[in-house]
């Protein structure tokens, strides 16, 4: 905002020209009350939109110890099946010899088979923890971007603040 400078009337300064610098500080004023209020909503706004990230970057935190926690109990199931089905194959050849070719067999089957299970298991959920991981990487790009435009608009106030001062 540019200082006015008057000419002199013949009692003092020329009272159009004050009334009209005076109109013209008022309208300025006016605007940049205008561009203050504006700016406020946005950054309310901007906050808003920051804390629902934040929210929502907890759930997908949750999410993840959830299915590291499912994973790390699928391999402990996986582990306890296995050993299972070995005492149950050492049981079985200690008391019947005689079958003890189909019941290895058996055994060694439903082994593998669970083995199969818990290993395709394991890569479902590791697929899904990527997945998390690269949404998680987007709300924290979309987190830092949203911080920069607050820090720009906090630039701006300040610069508004600075021209109505």
């Amino acid at each position: 905002m540019e200082t006015p400078e008057f000419k002199r009337g013949f009692r003092g300064y020329d009272s159009d020209a004050v009334d009209q610098a005076w109109a013209e500080s008022e309208r300025q004023l006016s605007e940049a009350n205008a561009a203050n209020k504006e700016l406020r909503l946005q950054i309310n706004s901007l906050r808003e939109q920051n804390s629902e990230w934040g929210n929502r970057l907890k759930y997908y935190e949750q999410i993840e110890k959830d299915l590291r926690d499912a994973l790390v109990s699928a391999q402990r199931i996986a582990n306890q099946v296995k050993d299972e089905a070995t005492i149950q194959a050492e049981e079985l050849l200690q008391s019947a010899r005689s079958e003890s070719e189909v019941i290895l067999s058996e055994a060694a089957r439903l082994s593998e088979s669970k083995e199969i299970e818990a290993d395709n298991m394991l890569i479902e959920k590791r697929m899904e923890i990527v997945q998390l991981e690269e949404q998680i990487q987007g709300l924290i790009e979309q987190k830092t971007e949203l911080q920069t435009l607050v820090d720009q608009v906090r630039q701006y106030l300040e610069k508004i603040k600075d021209l109505i001062i």
